[in-house]
């Protein structure tokens, strides 16, 4: 965790960056899971990978509060 120092933390406590590894193993996962023909966890994976884009959506929301529009148009974000 990059801002949990220690102990008990929830997804709401991740970095960005941190949610879009999530992201990333989930899917993997549930890639894996399709090719082993256990469509139902790869299902309940894909679902987290919602929640997780929720998340990713409202930090994202927040941080484009500090970027400058100008910069927001260079780099199409």
């Amino acid at each position: 965790m990059k801002y949990v120092k220690s102990g008990i933390f929830t997804t709401q406590q991740f970095s960005i960056d941190e949610t879009l590894t999530e992201i990333d193993d989930v899917v993997r996962i549930a890639l894996d899971c399709i090719r082993k023909g256990d469509l139902n966890l790869a299902e309940t994976n894909l679902k987290q990978v919602d929640d997780y884009l929720i998340h990713i959506r409202r930090k994202v929301e927040i941080a484009l509060k500090y970027v400058p529009l100008d910069i927001q148009e260079k780099e199409f974000l």
